[in-house]
């Protein structure tokens, strides 16, 4: 048995003693998995502890021949130099629609950016809020979107990671206030071998859920204070926030 991809090469030796472990492979596994994705780079210049990417995909690069296609996954396509960002534009022109799935980092989000995001026919535009502490960044970057009619836009919100229910609310709170609907990201560890098991002090399982399944479905919910949610219950629903 030979395996591979992003969760076994977080844990290589999980599976060495049952199987080949294939840390690089030519099938062309995102083709089949969405053939409307794909890369034009790969790898981040960051290293944010909570990520995955820099062990999974190591340093940026470019992805050369890569293929066009309307959902774009690269991790932090604006570490691309302005004239490769312009000639990755020019390659989704042929699109009705583009989705840039994994967010724009909002700290190297310029005008120059906005320019070229707005030659495209539509586009959904994505960033990130993991800490309070960045919201004036993010909140730059929105209100610059904005101020070129870019209108479909959202903001993943990292929360269960070093933060409190608080701050985490606040935070969710802020992307709304912005006009913009948030998409909250429930922290997953690294070496986790279950999905939702991994709880941060100051948590309960229960607020867990019940903030993931509240602003993950505002579309449905938000005429319903988050006070007033009846989700999950628990002794402590009460203190939340």
């Amino acid at each position: 048995m030979v395996v591979g991809g992003p969760a076994v090469k977080l844990m290589p030796d999980y599976l060495a003693d049952v199987a080949h472990v294939e840390p690089e492979t030519i099938y062309p596994a995102l083709a089949f998995h969405n053939p409307l994705a794909t890369f034009t780079s790969r790898g981040c210049i960051n290293a944010c502890p909570f990520c995955a990417v820099p062990r999974i995909e190591g340093k940026f690069r470019y992805v050369n021949n890569y293929i066009p296609a309307p959902v774009v996954c690269d991790n932090n396509i604006l570490a691309s130099s302005k004239i490769r960002f312009h000639e990755v534009i020019d390659s989704l022109l042929q699109f009705p629609y583009v989705d840039f799935n994994q967010g724009l980092e909002a700290i190297l989000f310029d005008e120059f950016h906005a320019k070229e995001l707005k030659r495209l026919k539509g586009v959904k535009v994505r960033f990130a809020l993991d800490y309070t502490y960045k919201a004036e960044q993010v909140q730059r970057a929105v209100d610059l979107c904005k101020a070129y009619k870019l209108k479909d836009l959202g903001v993943y919100v990292l929360i269960g990671y070093k933060d409190t229910p608080y701050d985490a609310r606040h935070r969710l709170e802020l992307v709304r206030s912005w006009g913009v609907r948030p998409n909250p990201m429930r922290y997953q560890p690294l070496n986790c071998l279950h999905k939702n098991t991994y709880i941060e002090n100051g948590w309960t399982q229960i607020e867990l859920e019940n903030m993931t399944r509240y602003y993950s479905r505002l579309n449905y919910l938000e005429h319903i204070p988050f006070k007033e949610y009846k989700g999950f219950k628990d002794q402590r629903q009460g203190m939340m926030l």
